[in-house]
């Protein structure tokens, strides 16, 4: 049985290159395993709305999305940091437990909220620095990639 990945992002990407180049590696990965985005609805941010508020209702719907299936990885800046070969090593023990889906949720502008954190499996990071929520979905598909690419001995990691 193949694992499935569910992305869960938080609105639509705000640049066509960026959304472009999300696709690309996301049609790459989908050589390794079943790849499907899933797009929350995005809260508006305003003056009268707090962003705990934001980040709670954001998180709640992730929350019923992912609905307790599978393993829900959540990527936070407060997250475990792994290299590239970390990444591939976390993902093979995955792949090995015989997990059919895998939920990795990136939050939007003001991140995820403490209870999401709280109900992950896992919280990673893609690093101490602060990302802008579109980049940080290009990070994560192509790092998922090429933790394939380490997994199958393919020579995309150099």
């Amino acid at each position: 049985m193949t694992m499935r990945i569910h992305l869960l992002f938080v609105g639509k990407t705000g640049f066509r290159d960026l959304e472009s180049a999300i696709g690309r590696y996301v049609d790459r990965l989908q050589h390794y395993c079943a790849v499907q985005v899933h797009l929350i609805k995005p809260e508006k941010i305003t003056a009268g709305v707090s962003e705990d508020g934001v980040r709670g209702r954001e998180s709640e719907r992730m929350t019923k999305l992912a609905g307790g299936q599978g393993r829900l990885v959540v990527w936070d800046q407060s997250g475990r940091e792994l290299d590239s070969i970390g990444l591939a090593k976390f993902m093979e023990k995955l792949i090995d437990s015989g997990i059919s889906d895998l939920w990795m949720a990136v939050g939007g502008p003001v991140g995820v909220s403490p209870a999401l954190l709280k109900s992950a499996h896992s919280v990673l990071s893609l690093s101490k620095m602060t990302f802008p929520h579109d980049l940080a979905r290009l990070m994560l598909v192509e790092q998922l990639y090429r933790a394939y690419t380490i997994i199958k001995g393919e020579p995309y990691h150099k």
